[in-house]
């Protein structure tokens, strides 16, 4: 009987885990909210606060689902390489446009930043360059679809 109570757990919470990831990606992370949560994965209130206590714990869940769909669609190897895959992306990609919009409330702003200029090669200054030119390019570039 245990063994079922910690496998049935496991669904559950994988359950959770996926409406959240639905629901950021698609609606907005600011959209994910418990009830709404539990209705999309078909549980109770109580049964998500059996697996997380807050909402910041769920994003720790999301956080390398996000990370994995933009990172498949950029090149690191040069500061050039990367500018030109994030336009790409921008420009072309709905899965990595709707991951970058829903990260940035679970993604602290540094830590985005510092992780970008870990993995980004290049001169420091110029991969910090680089990463404010290509967050400029996705707010113009966003922010004219969406009004449109």
């Amino acid at each position: 009987m245990g063994r079922a109570s910690a496998a049935q757990a496991i669904i559950t919470r994988q359950k959770i885990i996926d409406a959240a990831f639905d629901i950021a990606l698609n609606e907005g992370f600011d959209k994910a909210t418990f009830a709404y949560i539990a209705k999309k994965a078909g549980v109770s209130k109580s049964g998500i606060n059996a697996h997380f206590d807050r909402k910041a714990d769920i994003a720790k869940e999301l956080e390398p689902l996000f990370v994995k769909i933009i990172n498949e669609h950029l090149n690191y190897e040069s500061t050039a390489a990367f500018s030109k895959t994030w336009q790409k992306a921008i420009d072309s990609e709905p899965n990595f446009v709707a991951a970058i919009i829903a990260f940035g409330p679970i993604m602290p702003t540094e830590k985005g930043i510092k992780g970008l200029q870990s993995k980004i090669q290049g001169e420091e200054q110029e991969v910090l360059d680089c990463i404010y030119h290509c967050i400029g390019y996705a707010v113009c570039n966003i922010q004219s679809r969406q009004s449109v």
